[in-house]
């Protein structure tokens, strides 16, 4: 581009803020959900990883220090909560998944409570790593607590097929899984918001593509809309929401759970959705985690990242560079690094349109 060497000059605390207030800031931010990925970038083994508050942290502040991009987070993921509910959870070197969910029938709901944080499952151990992680670099990145939401939770304890056949044979019992998971997982947002994290939400399961507007009307907006509230009365700012798969039809009940941005599949149009909530909330995304961060190039992230830059760069609500969800365990190191390079090399303040645009297309 022909432009001096770019200098930071803000911290990624202070340039996340910025760009969600519509200050001025540096470059846009870059947001990735670094998760297992940072297991490999400290040499040791996915379960080791996710059973070790110190591994934990080590893992997110070198891979923050080895990036250089704009958050760092230490669970408890999709797992966590319905974990320590009951579920049993695998730890194959690649995406820890639930293995054993603990409601085989509705019988066993009777019994179950709500997790304590502070002993239950790892909660205590997610909670030690944020900890540790805020005292070495809370000063300069914002530290996320992703949680699973009520609608995954809910599946997570007792199973996605049979939660989404209990949905139409037997509503109420569908509805106490939710008023369990939803209790879950405000109890832990409070012990995490005490320690100074903020929190996301990822609710994959309550995905257009696994169920109608009308079920997610019912059955997913009223707990997340209880979750936000509660998370932004605790601490002041509502969480982020992110919901994989396409989510087009349900783009406005997505801004009425009062999350705070909006993280979308890459599945979706970012420039729709800039049309229709983009005045109600900021977003985030949504490069191609799997075709682009994973299997493809570095010149491949670059275009990627421009073309999301041209969509969301004037959403008037922020918007933060970032994937389409999670980004894949093996992805190439010099893929993330791409990704960054492309924030500082087109989302330099104040930013130019003309810049998003592929050579041979101006």
């Amino acid at each position: 581009m022909g432009a001096q060497p770019f200098q930071e000059t803000m911290s990624s605390k202070e340039r996340t803020v910025a760009a969600l207030t519509g200050k001025p800031y540096d470059r846009i931010p870059v947001n990735l959900l670094i998760s297992d990925h940072a297991a490999r970038v400290i040499g040791v083994s996915v379960g080791d990883y996710n059973n070790s508050a110190h591994l934990l942290a080590r893992g997110q502040v070198a891979a923050w220090r080895r990036y250089g991009t704009d958050n760092v987070n230490t669970g408890p993921g999709l797992t966590g909560i319905a974990e320590a509910i009951g579920s049993k959870v695998a730890f194959p070197d690649s995406t820890p998944y639930i293995a054993e969910n603990v409601v085989t029938q509705e019988s066993v709901l009777d019994a179950l409570k709500i997790p304590d944080p502070e002993k239950d499952g790892r909660l205590p151990l997610f909670l030690e790593a944020a900890t540790l992680v805020l005292k070495e670099i809370g000063d300069q990145v914002p530290l996320g607590m992703t949680c699973a939401g009520p609608f995954t939770t809910a599946a997570g304890i007792r199973g996605t097929e049979k939660f989404l056949r209990d949905l139409r044979r037997n509503p109420a019992f569908a509805h106490r899984l939710l008023r369990l998971s939803t209790e879950s997982i405000i109890r832990f947002a409070k012990a995490a918001l005490e320690r100074g994290a903020r929190i996301g939400l990822a609710d994959p399961t309550a995905s257009g593509t696994m169920i109608s507007p009308a079920l997610f009307t019912e059955f997913a907006l009223p707990y997340l809309k209880e979750v936000c509230a509660a998370i932004k009365a605790e601490s002041g700012a509502a969480p982020s929401l992110h919901i994989c798969g396409n989510t087009t039809r349900i783009w406005p009940e997505m801004a009425d759970t009062g999350a705070s941005v909006l993280s979308l599949d890459d599945v979706v149009d970012l420039a729709d959705a800039k049309a229709a909530v983009g005045d109600r909330v900021a977003l985030l995304g949504n490069v191609r985690p799997t075709a682009t961060m994973y299997l493809g190039t570095p010149d491949d992230v670059l275009a990627n990242a421009r073309e999301c830059l041209a969509k969301g760069w004037d959403n008037p609500k922020g918007y933060i560079l970032g994937l389409g969800c999670g980004l894949p365990i093996d992805t190439p190191p010099a893929n993330i690094d791409a990704l960054v390079s492309a924030a500082r090399t087109y989302g330099r303040w104040p930013l130019e349109p003309t810049l998003f645009i592929p050579e041979g297309r101006a």
